[in-house]
């Protein structure tokens, strides 16, 4: 018997870990649909299949910052981009002629150019799904902050639609992994440390100066992230929207140090002052910040309400229905009949439990 199954591509960004977070939420549903071709950056394939043990990939370049602590270094990133920039063209040509030969019918891209260009030159549709993205909405009004609000636009890549995913005026709320829940939520009176070891050592050294104070470090190889959080009393972290959204749902105060120079970052920490549930700093005002955040733990705690326009419900379900939707209207296939469900595990989604999932009949 012949399998008809829609066939889609997804890739994800590797600058961080919330976009491969969203993959580790979105595979195992996609797999019961589609069949799946992922496309993952070498830094990322341990983190996820830490998460999904049979996960299997291509390999995918993508650009990443040049850092200083806490500040991206332009100069030196355009350095570094130079030759990937070059080659550009060629890897994109690569991985079109792998989409044809794979016979993909469809491309799922958070926020990757990538793959999104290698699907657009193959004529296959391309839906952009990511957080970055939403800078488009609210563009910087400071000139100094246009280039890398530039630069995050770029790094989206074409695509045939688009959906945002944020806890702030996205077109669906953020993307939680099941094992996120795994864990019962405790407070055993330690701050979870989530930085990267570019600018972790002068946060630590403020840290190791105040007294009484119990923290864990992540990234760890030997930690368990989830277990972490669940357990933490309040998160200190650089303001990656992924990290954010999860600290919010699950009622952990949080103290973010954005990127100086990454656009992005600023807007999300913004965006948490606005919830009144966490707030931001500077590794400079660290030590002035910190007490202060401490001492404010139950009123971040105690806030109920939201901005307009902001959610922490989980967007999976919405999400899923989004891309149904997509593959439907773009990704044809000959022999569409029957309706199937979502499934009940996907909780706290707007909207109906049921779309209409067009599966292919059987050819015999």
């Amino acid at each position: 018997m012949e399998n008809t199954r829609i066939r889609v591509a997804y890739s994800c960004a590797g600058e961080g870990f919330g976009h491969a977070a969203r993959m580790v939420a979105l595979a195992p549903l996609l797999e019961e649909r589609y069949e799946m071709y992922y496309f993952v950056p070498e830094g990322l394939k341990q983190f996820i299949t830490g998460k999904l043990p049979r996960f299997t990939s291509y390999p995918l370049p993508h650009f990443s910052f040049v850092k200083k602590e806490d500040r991206v270094q332009w100069f030196a990133t355009f350095l570094k981009t130079i030759p990937q920039l070059i080659h550009f063209g060629k890897e994109v040509e690569t991985l079109e002629i792998l989409l044809r030969r794979l016979e993909i019918q469809a491309v799922l891209s958070d926020y990757d150019p990538y793959l999104a260009w290698a699907g657009k030159r193959a004529g296959i549709p391309v839906l952009q799904i990511n957080h970055p993205g939403i800078i488009s909405r609210t563009f910087p009004l400071n000139p100094f902050l246009w280039i890398p609000a530039l630069v995050s636009i770029f790094l989206e890549g074409p695509w045939t639609e688009r959906i945002h995913v944020s806890f702030f005026h996205g077109d669906v709320g953020p993307l939680f992994r099941p094992s996120l829940f795994e864990h019962s939520l405790r407070d055993e009176g330690y701050i979870l440390v989530n930085l990267k070891p570019a600018y972790r050592e002068p946060v630590l050294h403020v840290l190791r100066g105040m007294k009484g104070i119990q923290y864990r470090v992540f990234p760890s190889k030997d930690g368990n992230f989830e277990e972490a959080l669940t357990g933490c009393t309040a998160v200190l972290s650089s303001a990656g929207h992924q990290i954010i959204s999860e600290a919010l749902h699950l009622r952990k105060p949080i103290l973010v140090i954005p990127q100086k120079g990454q656009y992005e970052q600023q807007l999300n920490a913004r965006m948490l002052r606005q919830t009144k549930k966490g707030t931001f700093t500077t590794i400079s005002r660290l030590q002035k910040d910190l007490p202060a955040f401490l001492s404010r733990l139950d009123m971040y705690r105690n806030v109920s309400t939201l901005p307009k326009g902001f959610t922490l419900e989980d967007g999976t379900g919405d999400l899923l229905r989004r891309i149904d939707s997509f593959l439907r209207k773009h990704a044809f296939l000959s022999a569409y009949s029957s309706l199937r469900l979502i499934p009940q595990r996907i909780k706290r989604s707007k909207g109906t439990k049921w779309v209409p999932l067009f599966q292919p009949r059987s050819q015999l």
